[in-house]
């Protein structure tokens, strides 16, 4: 039996057809978003910065070809362990990164601009 051999046309390679190209702000949006996902991660903003805009988790994402830098600000609530967190808040960048953007990621930088305070829990009056 000889073995049924296809010849691939250039046009039916996706690699051929086309490029694929990843801006910084949508890297940025997807380190943000994979920043939240974290556990231990919380949202946070206060003073000007609700007017701002510049809430917590944030972004800055650098783009050389496939390659990424990334620095990560993040809020932690107290007494969570920091350096666990900003860990997994690494990973979860890489693996998002690589994941949906198809981008090799060298470098993320974490930096927890906040510690919350414990939630302490609500009393009621009766």
């Amino acid at each position: 039996m000889a073995d049924d051999v296809h010849d691939v046309d250039a046009a039916d390679d996706p690699g051929a057809r086309g490029g694929l190209t990843v801006r910084d702000k949508v890297a940025q949006r997807l380190a943000v978003h994979a920043a939240r996902l974290t556990d231990g991660v919380h949202p946070h903003s206060a003073g000007l910065n609700k007017i701002t805009g510049r809430e917590l988790p944030r972004a800055t994402v650098s783009i050389a070809g496939d390659r990424a830098r990334v620095e990560v600000s993040i809020a932690v609530a107290w007494p969570a362990p920091v350096v666990d967190v900003g860990a997994a808040v690494q990973r979860n960048v890489v693996d998002a990164l690589r994941t949906y953007a198809a981008l090799t990621v060298d470098r993320v930088d974490v930096a927890v601009d906040a510690v919350l305070p414990a939630a302490t829990p609500s009393r009621t009056v009766q």
